[in-house]
């Protein structure tokens, strides 16, 4: 499993909020579930509100989680790249950050 906090940008977040509920909630919803299933990946997404800003955090389960999401990432459509730059101001198509880093597992 690995998770991720992605900001949403200041005056983005009702956008956003629409965004997530066509593509991913409603008439979007089966091609979503679709490519996550065929890269082998469980996404569940939680909004998180801060007195400092909202973030999304991301959280992906398979059997390897990272390649999954290099997968989604390789087969994004450019409409939804170009709306993770305005939601989140990531650039899709420079390298990518540094993946998130287990800092502590109660289990282990």
């Amino acid at each position: 499993m690995i998770a991720m906090a992605l900001p949403i940008l200041p005056g983005k977040k009702e956008e956003w909020q629409k965004f997530l509920d066509e593509g991913f909630n409603g008439p979007g919803r089966a091609e979503t579930v679709r490519v996550r299933d065929e890269v082998g990946v469980h996404e569940r997404s939680f909004l998180q509100e801060t007195p400092g800003g909202d973030f999304v955090i991301i959280t992906l389960e398979g059997r390897d989680p990272l390649a999954s999401w290099g997968k989604m990432m390789e087969s994004m459509p450019e409409e939804m790249k170009q709306k993770v730059a305005e939601f989140h101001g990531m650039d899709l198509k420079a390298p990518p950050p540094p993946m998130p880093k287990l800092v502590f597992d109660s289990w282990e």
